[in-house]
C-alpha cells in the first residue's frame, strides 16, 4: 500500500467558493492517510476519480457538494467499466446542498465527516445510470433525477451569484413560479408497465432528498435494488402549487390524490409534446429533452457513512 490510501478531491468552488477555506481543516483531520488534490475546472473531479481509480487508490473522497459527489461517482464508475477496481467512496459535505450526504446521515461537521471515513464503517448502495439529454453515452448518479419543476428551480437557484443554500432554492422556487410551466404530457415505462400522466414535476430517486430541502422521495431506501419514481399525476393549477410544494419539505406531498409513487429497476420517460428539463444530483442534464432511460445497478458502490 502506497504511503497514503485515501485521495481527497476538493472542489474550491463549490457553495460558490466558500469550500476552498475549509482545505487547511481538511488536510488536518485526515493526517498523514490522505492525500489532497483540488479541482482546477467544471468537470475536473471525475477526471480525477477516474485517474485515481485506474492508478488503485483504496479509497476516493468527494469533497464539495452533490455535484462534486456525482463527478466522483462517474468517475470510479467508468473506471470500473473500463476495467479498474473500484475504490471505495467518501464524502465530506461542504457544498451547497448535500442532499446525499444527509440521506446518508453524514454529517455536516468535517470533524466528524472525517471521522465516519476513518471508522471504516461501510455500506454498499445503489448506483443508476441515465442516457439522455446532454449524455446519450450515460451519466451516472446515485442521489436523484428531477423532470419539470424541480430541475428548472435547481437551474435558478444556480444562477444567483451570493445566494447559497436554502434561500437559493426559494428565491429559484419564487422566479419559476413568475413563469408557471405548463404539463408534460408523459410516457413512463417503469419495468416494462406503460403509464401516462400530464405532469408538472416527476423524479426518480435513489436518496430521498434534493434542491437542500424537498423531500422527493420519502419511503426511499438507497440499497433496495429498486429507484421510487414520484410524480403528479394530474396538472397542478398556480393557486394550488405553493400549498402543496410546502408539503415537499416533509415529504407529505406522495400523501396527496395528485401524486403517484412506482418503484421500478429501469425507467424509461418520454415526453409527448414539450422538451422537459432535467437534472440528475443537481447538475443539468438537458434545458429541453425528449427522452431519456435510467437503469439501476444495484449494491455497486461501497461508501462510508
Amino acid at each position: 500500500m502506497r504511503k497514503t490510501d485515501i485521495l481527497v478531491i476538493l472542489n474550491p468552488h463549490a457553495a460558490k467558493g466558500k469550500a476552498k477555506t475549509h482545505e487547511a481543516t481538511i488536510r488536518r483531520l485526515c493526517g498523514e492517510r490522505a492525500t489532497l488534490v483540488e479541482t482546477e475546472q467544471a468537470g475536473g473531479a471525475q477526471a480525477l476519480a477516474y485517474q485515481a481509480a485506474m492508478d488503485g487508490w483504496p479509497i476516493v473522497v468527494a469533497a464539495g457538494g452533490d455535484g462534486t459527489v456525482n463527478e466522483v461517482v462517474n468517475g470510479i464508475c467508468d473506471a470500473h467499466r473500463d476495467g479498474s477496481v473500484q475504490p471505495k467512496l467518501g464524502i465530506i459535505p461542504v457544498g451547497r446542498g448535500n442532499d446525499f450526504a444527509w440521506a446518508m446521515s453524514i454529517p455536516r461537521s468535517i470533524e466528524e465527516a472525517v471521522a465516519a471515513i476513518l471508522s471504516g464503517k461501510e455500506r454498499t448502495i445503489d448506483v443508476a445510470i441515465m442516457h439522455g439529454g446532454n449524455f446519450p453515452d450515460g451519466r451516472w448518479f446515485i442521489n436523484g433525477l428531477g423532470v419539470g419543476f424541480e430541475p428548472l428551480v435547481t437551474f435558478a437557484a444556480s444562477s444567483f451569484k451570493h445566494l447559497s443554500g436554502v434561500p437559493s432554492y426559494v428565491m429559484g422556487l419564487i422566479k419559476v413560479m413568475i413563469n408557471y410551466p405548463k404539463p408534460y404530457d408523459l410516457e413512463i415505462i417503469h419495468d416494462g408497465e406503460r403509464s401516462y400522466a400530464k405532469s408538472q414535476q416527476l423524479s426518480v430517486c435513489n436518496g430521498r432528498r434534493m434542491g437542500s430541502s424537498f423531500i422527493m422521495a420519502p419511503d426511499s431506501i438507497v440499497d433496495d435494488g429498486l429507484l421510487d419514481i414520484v410524480y403528479s399525476n394530474v396538472p397542478i393549477a398556480p393557486y394550488r402549487f405553493l400549498p402543496i410544494a410546502v408539503k415537499f419539505f416533509k415529504g407529505n406531498q406522495v400523501k396527496l390524490k395528485e401524486f403517484t409513487v412506482k418503484r421500478a429497476k429501469e425507467v424509461i420517460l418520454r415526453s409527448r409534446d414539450n422538451p422537459m428539463p432535467v437534472h440528475i444530483d443537481g447538475e443539468e442534464v438537458s434545458l429541453g429533452c425528449m427522452e431519456i432511460s435510467i437503469k439501476l445497478h444495484a449494491a455497486s458502490i461501497v461508501i462510508f457513512a
